[in-house]
């Protein structure tokens, strides 16, 4: 029961303090020491409302026994008790200014349970007081008391079970003495069946004693095991450079864009409008031709800084998951003839050409968001003009799917700009990311990758990018038809839980190093070995499949090895069965069968390369 959490008050004042000392470092105890310290420490710490509760019930009790006590008993047993809460407060006091108490804690302990004697005299000191004289009933309601506050202090005091014996060993001990000397059977009877409880109470305190030393145990271990972990990966940090580089990045990132919305939020919007509209009346007025450039600049600069509010509201809704798609059913076509419209202009101010290219077959309806899809080929098309310096761009659509039937839609945005090496395109979806960086190169926020990586994944969809530095790039993404479409090549593309990597790594050591912090060195190796065979047992089906050319069977394998890869790091196996995978759904198998040998070939290089990464593996 609440009210007898602690049977004599025992609590802290104010918040609950940790054993860990402050200032300068001390040594550490061991395990058991540490366990046995946090136990007192909560010895001290439960039932901090009980302080009162326990004077409340020593009033109660005398008044049921005022006709047959003296009137001084029940002063004198609250007398006692206040003694005990002083004693109480004191060896708090020391416990908690102990600076080695997780040390000191058996001294304590102990200094703790002599004062439970106190504590528990209040109520063994009451019945001599109480008892004589009072009517069998009046000892029945005490010995009821007595039991009541026995199981109170097995739970209060269970982390120190030596302070339940002693507590509840003087609360008890004159009671039954009274009982058994007075001779009555129904005395004798209330003797035995209490000394029954008793035993089961002890059995009942030493299993909670378990229970809370098994759950410190466990919040230790666990807290040891967090530390080992993070000193062993500490040694190999230097060689990770690149990745702390890349989470540096990301954090200012992060905080550059939280200062960045605050500043647009309350101080850049308003007056953004009144340049603009100034730079509007100003364009309409006659001017030189010095005046008309900076009017044109202005202009220019306001309609930039409006877009680039919105794609940070954009950006900030989808970080917060707020941002909802309104699907509708409509041409793509026409859509992204009207995009290319719109683009056409800027791009003829940099001397570029910019073509729409639709595939036969391009389905006439689509169901998603037009205004998000319109949104993604703005900013691929705006990034692909502001990055290409001669040449052109073309906007290409083609459908996707298997034999007649029409899954998906593949958008593509070419260019002849100055391309991407290897390091940039592996983070080119990244949020803040610059594509090109150096004086004579176009700059922004970088976010207008990100935000389309994110509409495009938002619609069920998957983005990519194929490029070389110096040869153009190729901004492309998969749609499907209808929302919920099943697209065969894209099943493993579109599930978040799996990597995209760059075409040149066999392994990805930064997701393989995230996934032994998650199951631990052993169990990486196991589900490598496991990952691989499987892989290799996917393979000998292929092999299967490729003789008997029973293309459906051949694409569920290429399926398959390529999630498999992917859950586990593998991205030169994966991106091979993506290759093949997108063939055989393009209906032309014979171009996916060759690369049965290349696929072989890889597993291969990828085994050798894991076995250097993870030597356990060789054996």
């Amino acid at each position: 029961m609440s009210e007898f959490q602690s049977a004599d008050g025992d609590s802290m004042s104010g918040d609950t303090t940790s054993l860990t000392p402050k200032g300068p470092a001390r040594r550490r105890a061991d395990l058991p020491t540490r366990i046995f310290g946090e136990q007192v420490r909560l010895l001290f710490d439960i039932g901090e409302a009980s302080r009162y509760t326990i004077f409340g019930t020593v009033l109660v009790v005398g008044l049921a026994f005022y006709r047959s006590a003296p009137l001084w008993a029940t002063p004198a047993v609250l007398l006692i008790q206040v003694i005990a809460q002083l004693s109480f407060d004191r060896v708090r006091a020391g416990f908690r200014a102990d600076p080695e108490a997780a040390l000191n804690a058996r001294l304590w302990a102990r200094r703790y349970t002599l004062v439970t004697i106190i504590s528990g005299s209040t109520w063994g000191i009451g019945s001599l007081l109480w008892l004589p004289g009072a009517s069998f009933a009046h000892q029945i309601f005490y010995a009821l008391l007595l039991a009541l506050l026995s199981m109170a202090t097995a739970i209060s005091r269970a982390t120190y079970p030596p302070a339940v014996v002693t507590y509840v060993s003087a609360t008890v001990t004159p009671t039954l003495a009274i009982l058994l000397l007075s001779g009555d059977p129904l005395g004798l009877a209330t003797v035995t069946l209490a000394c029954m409880f008793l035993l089961v109470l002890v059995g009942w305190t030493r299993r909670i004693n378990r229970s809370y030393s098994e759950a410190i145990r466990l919040r230790f271990e666990n807290s040891d095991l967090v530390e080992r972990m993070a000193r062993a990966h500490s040694a190999t940090e230097q060689k990770r450079a690149d990745a702390e580089e890349a989470e540096r990045r990301a954090l200012a990132a992060s905080r550059a864009k939280s200062e960045f919305l605050a500043i647009l939020g309350h101080e850049v919007r308003t007056p953004l409008d009144s340049i603009s509209r100034m730079a509007n009346q100003l364009g309409d007025e006659p001017l030189s031709e010095t005046q008309a450039n900076l009017a044109q600049a202005m202009a220019e600069s306001s309609r930039m800084l409006s877009r680039l509010f919105d794609d940070m509201i954009d950006f900030s809704q989808m970080e917060a998951r707020t941002l909802e798609l309104k699907p509708l059913s409509f041409d793509p076509a026409t859509l992204a003839r009207s995009v290319v419209r719109l683009m056409r202009p800027h791009a003829k101010e940099r001397g570029l050409s910019l073509e729409l290219d639709l595939a036969p077959g391009t389905p006439a309806y689509m169901t998603t968001d037009p205004d998000r899809l319109r949104q993604v080929l703005v900013n691929l098309l705006s990034n692909a003009i502001k990055f290409t310096e001669t040449g052109g761009v073309v906007l290409r659509l083609q459908p996707v799917g298997r034999g007649g039937d029409i899954a998906g839609l593949r958008i593509s945005v070419l260019d002849t700009g100055i391309g991407l090496t290897p390091e940039v395109r592996a983070r080119i979806f990244d949020s803040f990311a610059q594509g090109a960086v150096g004086p004579d190169r176009p700059t922004g926020m970088g976010l207008g990758l990100a935000i389309a990586d994110r509409l495009v994944r938002l619609m069920g969809g998957k983005i990519g990018v194929d490029s070389a530095a110096g040869q153009g790039c190729t901004f492309w993404f998969l749609l499907p038809i209808r929302p919920g479409t099943s697209l065969p090549a894209m099943s493993a593309a579109v599930n978040d839980t799996l990597p995209t990597y760059p075409r040149a790594l066999l392994i990805d050591h930064d997701y393989l190093y995230e996934l032994e912090r998650e199951l631990g060195p052993e169990r990486i190796t196991d589900r490598m070995v496991g990952a691989l065979d499987r892989i290799l047992d996917l393979q000998h089906e292929m092999e299967g499949a490729r003789s008997s050319r029973n293309a459906d069977a051949l694409a569920a394998h290429v399926l398959a090895i390529q999630k498999e890869a992917g859950a586990c790091g593998l991205p030169a196996i994966a991106d091979l069965a993506q290759e093949m995978a997108l063939s055989l759904d393009a209906g032309l198998p014979e171009s996916g069968l060759p690369d049965v040998q290349r696929l072989q070939q890889k597993i291969a290089a990828t085994r050798h390369a894991l076995a250097i990464a993870f030597p356990k593996l060789g054996s």
